[in-house]
């Protein structure tokens, strides 16, 4: 089992001995991967790893040379058995987010295949890559190998049962017990049919011993009934196609069934000893980054209502590129300033390797997606629509606007190599603190030019684990802990923030909030902000250099927002 990384050069000899030239750009004696995925040809599978696992040393993982892993392959480089099994299972994690991203996105031009893939409905279908099968072959063997076992101590019980005796005691010897009682240990059994279920079972374990010693895969494999090994195996497989027909139409159990139709589905497509007739197959992705931007999407984006404007726009529309990228990610949370309103929490992700940083180019059109956002929900309040009533982003007295959160988020990968901790935090190490500002008015926070963006740290392999989840009340739990998460680190910015204070002012009522707010409308512009359920209170948000409004803010009271 080969590994290769995308973007990564490898001698022409090397990259021939597995791929055709679709799959690199030939440079001289040099071709450089420009794909990302899963092949299979003549026996021999390989992985196209994604950039974002090498360092700057040329290591993947931090510790293992890709020249060896690319020549040698996976089981002569790595030496423990331990990371040997860690880096199968990831192998097969990183599989399976290529099937995802190919069933979510059935119509998706960036993903080249040779074969359909379908892991969720094995049997039924009568297309699936080779390590579909493996995987299938594995799977159904730990869901059922006590009802084999089951099958064979039954078995073995009738066949006790029909013992030939005339035979066993003409042909065989007994041992002779110290009271003179004959006990016959070989017995001659009467079996007058062929047993099509054991034949089955025999085929099955026989093909999964196969690939354990092919592909050196950690299961205990009982031999309840004869492996095959060998010659013996290949003369197996040869007569297995012809002898499934034979016995398709035998009442089998349910689950002999489906151990029938995998079988049938396993010799129809793959030949394990005829290699020339086993075509090439392969998932592969060209463009990953738009895979990386749809596994954050999955566990991040809210579903939101395709609700338009007199214009046709909507936030789909804003949202989705005619070439499949999705520009950023949304999703409605509790705003900064109130928690009884919401606001778009917008975001873009980052598919660099972990040495590379973002550009100007995307900090700018962070801030151009994020004004489009908040245009769109302005014009939807000036139609009287609304894609909720909690979602709020200008007060009409004031003409303030709630804060809009903004983010980068870039996937990294952490040093223990685990799976279970999303290691999310803001990215201290770039822009300013973690974080970019942008302004036209330097002094007015409440105003709609005056936006922040969050740079944000993710673990990669935690994303392509939780990506391959089918269960969707891990993504709502885990999505609901983000979203806490990035509202936290926003509000502790903001109460930290050496330059920013936060005042509120009470009013007996509207009436003369809102004649206090004409009167000092040209020193409050920006400054000042009334939310839904407080509307006779007034929040001043002061900037410390901003002597205008000291008058005013004299007789409010600090707040802390929460």
């Amino acid at each position: 089992m080969r590994i290769f990384i995308e973007k990564e050069d490898y001698p022409i000899k090397i990259l021939k001995e597995v791929f055709d030239d679709r799959f690199y750009i030939p440079d001289n004696k040099i071709g450089i991967i420009n794909y990302v995925g899963y092949h299979y040809k003549n026996g021999k599978i390989s992985f196209i790893l994604p950039k974002i696992f090498i360092d700057e040393k040329g290591l993947v993982f931090g510790k293992y040379d890709k020249t060896e892993l690319s020549t040698k392959g996976l089981y002569d480089t790595l030496t423990s058995q331990e990371e040997l099994i860690w880096f199968k299972k990831f192998l097969i994690t990183f599989y399976k987010s290529l099937v995802e991203y190919k069933n979510r996105h059935k119509f998706s031009t960036i993903v080249n295949k040779e074969v359909s893939i379908q892991l969720n409905n094995l049997y039924g279908n009568s297309e699936f890559s080779f390590l579909d099968l493996v995987l299938s072959f594995l799977n159904f063997h730990k869901k059922n190998k006590n009802i084999f076992l089951y099958i064979f101590k039954e078995k073995l019980a009738q066949k006790h049962k029909k013992v030939k005796w005339e035979k066993t005691i003409s042909k065989t010897l007994p041992i002779i017990t110290n009271n003179n009682q004959p006990i016959y240990y070989k017995k001659v059994i009467q079996q007058k049919y062929i047993d099509d279920e054991e034949y089955l079972l025999k085929l099955f374990y026989s093909i999964l011993f196969h690939f354990k010693s092919e592909y050196s895969l950690d299961i205990s494999i009982e031999e309840f009934y004869k492996i095959e090994k060998g010659k013996p195996f290949e003369n197996l497989c040869c007569k297995a196609t012809r002898k499934l027909k034979k016995v398709k139409y035998k009442y089998f159990s349910d689950t002999l069934l489906k151990l029938y139709k995998l079988l049938e589905i396993y010799f129809n497509q793959f030949n394990p000893i005829d290699y020339k007739h086993t075509k090439e197959e392969f998932l592969s992705v060209k463009d990953y980054h738009i895979v990386f931007e749809d596994m954050i999407d999955k566990i991040f984006s809210d579903q939101i209502p395709d609700l338009s404007t007199s214009k046709n726009i909507s936030i789909h529309k804003l949202k989705e590129q005619k070439d499949g990228k999705l520009v950023d990610h949304l999703f409605k949370h509790t705003s900064i300033i109130d928690t009884n309103e919401k606001i778009f929490y917008i975001g873009d992700s980052k598919y660099y390797k972990p040495t590379n940083s973002i550009g100007e180019h995307s900090i700018y059109k962070q801030f151009t997606y994020a004004k489009n956002i908040i245009q769109f929900n302005i014009d939807l309040l000036n139609e009287d629509k609304s894609l909720d009533s909690n979602l709020r982003y200008r007060d009409e007295i004031t003409e303030g606007y709630s804060i809009s959160p903004n983010f980068f988020i870039q996937a990294i990968i952490c040093n223990d190599l685990n799976y279970s901790k999303h290691c999310l935090d803001v990215d201290k190490t770039k822009g300013n603190n973690g974080i970019e500002k942008s302004f036209q008015f330097k002094e007015r926070l409440f105003d709609r030019d005056t936006l922040f963006v969050h740079y944000y740290k993710i673990n990669f392999l935690f994303v392509l684990d939780i990506y391959t989840k089918t269960n969707s009340l891990i993504i709502r739990n885990l999505r609901k802990e983000i979203k806490g998460k990035f509202r936290k680190n926003f509000v502790s910015f903001f109460n930290e923030y050496s330059d920013i204070e936060f005042y509120r002012k009470q009013f007996n009522d509207e009436l003369e909030l809102s004649k206090y707010v004409t009167e000092n409308f040209k020193l409050l512009n920006g400054k000042v902000y009334r939310t839904k359920d407080n509307v006779n209170e007034l929040i001043v948000a002061k900037y410390r250099n901003d002597n205008s409004i000291n008058d005013i803010v004299d007789d409010c009271e600090i707040l802390n927002l929460e």
